[in-house]
């Protein structure tokens, strides 16, 4: 059995168990008993979660994994088409085995203190290949500044980075990568209260401005994401035999998806991106500050226009500690509102038949907070600049490493009936 079939299939058991543990509760049930039955509930779900984060980790490591063996497959078979009798001009002859020497050379030149000279000749080639150098007056660590290892550690970086915040998944809004981080401009149009008119043979078309469309626009940038530096033992960098560029991109990736995430989720629009909830209207307020009830859930889908409301990105966003206290809720019909999906199969999440994503920079349940957000996120649109790079700094924590990384991103929503909250009395 597969490591991440067994984790699903752990996690279903205990979804099944925590099932169990309500579905023995009544209205006669003592006080005591309930409480202690939702405790253990809710002990048990917290389980099944991190079981099931765990294999959702799993599993795109997996993917990244089977893509890159793709990608490595498919060079290839590309290399030996340009070799064949009859292609014009000399055939151009990659090194096969260059993804593994720039990990080995990636290793040698940690253990040597980032000093590339320490390296051999083979090493600093292999290096080159898979690197850019950055040179900067500002950066204070000598002349030469960071060296930026943007190839290789990309794709580990961008997973770890989606698996600590939604909004840098680019399966769950609509992102934009580009090379250049210029300021981009956005169209913005909303169509959706216009309509056609009934004609009359002979009669021309209105002509009276009514037809006409405003089609606005928002500028996205490039604002800067760095991470603190992480101080790596050069003992440990000369010591170690494991590869460190997964372990770096895994560390760097974490730090730059929390922050990234944070930002489109709640940013002011001000030096930084406009997070959803900042820029989403309010769609329902809940009557309490402190609870929610299914026809909370029923008003904010009912908020957005059905046009927003069927494409594979509609879908709620909230805090962990929301999702703990909808999954108690029940419909008239005494079914729970709330579906764990099937985890043996990857189904996610939904409430109320649609997908969730959980968003620990959304506020949790609170007076006034806007708690859940509801909506089309392929109306949300997320600009890249290029892949994360990763910069090492050698003068500047000598002995040991210095290692940070930094990302170009913006965000704003396109459409503001596409997205709304739910907000909380006051």
């Amino acid at each position: 059995m597969s490591k991440i079939k067994e984790l699903r299939e752990s996690a279903k058991k205990l979804e099944v168990e925590a099932r169990g543990v309500l579905e023995g509760l009544s209205a006669e049930t003592p006080k005591e008993e309930a409480a202690a039955a939702n405790k253990k509930f809710d002990e048990l779900m917290d389980q099944r979660d991190d079981l099931v984060k765990q294999a959702d980790r799993e599993e795109r490591a997996e993917k990244a994994k089977q893509e890159t063996e793709e990608r490595a497959e498919r060079e290839e078979r590309e290399e030996r088409e340009s070799r064949r009798p009859g292609d014009s001009g000399q055939a151009h002859v990659p090194n096969e085995n260059v993804s593994d020497e720039y990990r080995e050379a990636f290793r040698q030149y940690l253990a040597a203190g980032a000093d590339v000279s320490e390296l051999d000749k083979e090493a600093r080639a292999a290096l080159r290949a898979g690197a850019q150098e950055y040179r900067t007056q500002t950066t204070g660590t000598g002349a030469q500044g960071g060296f930026l290892v943007p190839t290789t550690l990309a794709n580990t970086i961008n997973i770890a980075a989606a698996a600590h915040g939604p909004m840098m998944d680019g399966a769950i809004s609509t992102e934009i990568n580009l090379s250049s981080g210029a300021p981009f401009d956005l169209p913005k149009v909303d169509d959706t209260d216009e309509e056609a008119d009934a004609h009359t043979e002979g009669d021309e078309p209105a002509n009276d401005n009514s037809g006409d469309v405003v089609i606005g626009k928002t500028q996205l940038g490039a604002h800067a994401l760095i991470t603190p530096w992480i101080i790596w033992s050069f003992e440990l960098a000369q010591d170690s035999t494991f590869g460190f560029e997964d372990l770096l991109g895994q560390l760097i990736g974490e730090r730059l998806g929390r922050k990234g995430n944070k930002w489109l989720t709640v940013g002011t629009g001000a030096g930084e991106p406009m997070g959803f909830v900042t820029g989403a209207p309010v769609g329902h307020t809940a009557a309490s500050a402190a609870a929610l009830t299914f026809d909370d859930i029923i008003e904010l889908e009912h908020s957005i226009d059905p046009a927003y409301r069927g494409g594979p990105k509609v879908r709620f966003q909230m805090h962990d500690q929301t999702v703990k206290l909808l999954r108690k809720i029940k419909d008239s019909n005494g079914r729970y509102v709330w579906s764990d999906g099937d985890v043996t199969k990857g189904v996610k999440p939904q409430l109320n038949g649609k997908p969730v994503s959980f968003n620990q920079a959304m506020a949790e349940v609170g007076a006034s907070t806007k708690s859940i957000a509801f909506g089309d996120f392929a109306q949300y649109y997320v600009r890249k600049v290029g892949n994360p790079l990763i910069g090492v700094a050698r003068e500047k924590y000598f002995p040991n490493l210095g290692i940070a990384g930094v990302h170009r991103i913006d965000g704003a929503p396109a459409h503001l009936k596409a997205i709304k909250t739910l907000q909380m009395a006051a």
